[in-house]
């Protein structure tokens, strides 16, 4: 599985798990606020892909998370500042 599959999945799972939001009702162009989220939520979000990618996490930056898409956008234009972005290139 790709990182972009796994990173996908660790979102809607916690979308589903704490907002009751199902997979079949997020598009990519799906507002987070339509989709029950809050700032903390999105925090929520970033802390768990830090914790689990080793993301660095800017509040500032993601504070401009505004879609599902952004939040994917978000997360691979700070790969390469990852401290172990080597094991996690796609196949």
């Amino acid at each position: 599985m790709s990182l972009a599959n796994d990173v996908e999945r660790d979102i809607i799972g916690y979308l589903h798990a704490h907002y009751g939001v199902d997979a079949d009702e997020i598009t990519d162009e799906s507002t987070l606020a339509d989709l029950g989220l809050d700032s903390l939520g999105v925090l929520a979000i970033g802390d768990i892909l830090s914790t689990k990618y080793g993301l660095p996490l800017d509040d500032e930056r993601i504070a401009g998370v505004r879609t599902f898409s952004d939040f994917k956008k978000f997360v691979f234009l700070n790969r390469a500042q990852w401290p172990t972005a080597e094991h996690l290139v796609d196949d």
